[in-house]
């Protein structure tokens, strides 16, 4: 299968390569085995993330080969700065801490065999750039968060179990915030979220187009319906190039009521 990549990039998933066709010239790069089957997982969901568990289970164990975290996350930076010298777009790869990796859909994808006219014959269109976020690498801080947010969450519910909290269930995006919940919900109580969370942070939309951030939020249900209850959220500034926090702001209402 070829993809166009920002009407400027082709990418065959056959053979690995990655290249620029202008003219006579052209620039390529052919990636390694294992980076091309990730790239090709991704490619082919725009959007959609693909979970850690998915991609190691795919990409390494599939084939006998041993997988590890680490080694993921060092094939995904190598895949961005390779897509960031090929289109110079800085975040074409997108990471969900503690869940997984999306190609970002900001990224115009096309099958090659839709394209009239591949790039060097055709006007290009624009492309999307987003902006770099200044990397942050504070190990004790991104420490000192992880336990905030534990003893917010033991304290919010302490009769539940902690691995109630353990996985994060992708929600959506709002600009640049991914919004993660604490279990999977429908599509009507995503909407409820939403409207909860532009009343109690009014800067919401602002702050999530700023940098990239990981919205974490739990609202217990009686407030959908006008009541009483307690509403919990945390957004965490997120280092864009290894997908750790580095610092989070909690917000914990114990009686919120919408008003």
């Amino acid at each position: 299968m070829k993809y166009l990549i920002a009407n400027k990039v082709v990418y065959d998933t056959e053979s690995g390569e990655l290249n620029i066709p202008d003219g006579e010239l052209t620039e390529s790069k052919k990636l390694t085995h294992t980076a091309n089957r990730i790239l090709s997982l991704l490619i082919a969901s725009p959007g959609e993330v693909l979970e850690r568990q998915y991609l190691l289970e795919q990409v390494w164990e599939s084939v006998g080969h041993t997988s590890s975290s680490s080694s993921l996350n060092q094939y995904i930076s190598i895949l961005r700065k390779t897509l960031t010298s090929f289109t110079d777009i800085e975040e074409s790869i997108i990471v969900v801490p503690k869940v997984g990796f999306f190609f970002s859909a900001d990224i115009d994808i096309q099958r090659i065999d839709e394209v009239d006219e591949l790039p060097g014959r055709a006007e290009p269109k624009p492309v999307y750039t987003a902006k770099k976020s200044l990397p942050l690498k504070y190990v004790f801080a991104t420490v000192t968060v992880i336990v905030l947010l534990i003893a917010n969450l033991w304290v919010w519910y302490p009769s539940q179990k902690n691995e109630r909290y353990s996985n994060l269930a992708f929600m959506g995006n709002l600009e640049k915030c991914t919004i993660s919940t604490y279990e999977h919900v429908s599509a009507d109580t995503r909407k409820r979220i939403l409207e909860v969370l532009r009343i109690a942070e009014p800067n919401l939309n602002e702050k999530c187009l700023k940098h990239p951030t990981q919205l974490m939020v739990n609202i217990q249900p009686s407030v959908f319906y006008g009541s009483r209850g307690r509403i919990f959220y945390s957004l965490c500034s997120l280092d864009s190039e290894v997908g750790e926090l580095t610092y989070c702001e909690n917000h914990y209402a114990f009686n919120w009521e919408m008003k």
